[in-house]
């Protein structure tokens, strides 16, 4: 019973935040630039961050510039597909393509599952902990989908923070 808690409680608050991510993908969202900005922020400090790492393992660079090329592809595609709407208060709301977005969030789920089975079903390597660590962290393939992420996020959040201004001065 104990191995069930250790499993189900990481599975469920993965779900919960799935769940969330997905909710907020589909349908028109309402514009908030604080919490974009925010995410702006973490997204680019990570990314940063995990490019610094890369010189131990220099193949992760080639799968880094793969991703941020097809990140910013899809971001391109988001941006054409974009729909605005003002609500009779005078918030603003946004769409984008429902397709692109569940890519997105279906890359990063399957890569997730792909990580968490490869984990718990034993295939670990042994060793101490820093080796596993490692060895996780030189994925190309995770670190390829993680840099669609940073890129796509960071560029349609980015149009999105311009577009906004765009349909400030339209107002007036």
């Amino acid at each position: 019973m104990n191995h069930f808690g250790s499993v189900a409680i990481p599975v469920l608050l993965i779900g919960l935040i799935m769940y969330r991510r997905i909710r907020r993908s589909i349908g028109f969202q309402k514009y908030s630039a604080r919490r974009m900005k925010f995410r702006i922020g973490i997204f680019a400090v990570i990314g940063v961050l995990l490019i610094a790492t890369g010189f131990s393992h220099p193949i992760r660079y080639i799968a880094d510039a793969a991703g941020i090329a097809i990140g910013a592809v899809l971001a391109y595609l988001a941006i054409r597909y974009s729909e605005f709407e003002r609500s009779g208060d005078g918030n603003l709301y946004y769409n984008t393509h429902t397709g692109i977005q569940a890519a997105v969030v279906i890359l990063f789920v399957g890569r997730l599952a792909y990580r968490l089975i490869f984990m718990y079903d034993g295939s670990t390597p042994t060793g101490s902990g820093q080796e596993f660590t490692q060895q996780f962290s030189s994925d190309p393939w995770t670190a390829a989908i993680f840099f669609i992420l940073v890129a796509y996020y960071l560029g349609y959040y980015v149009f999105l923070l311009r577009q906004e201004k765009h349909y400030s001065l339209k107002e007036l």
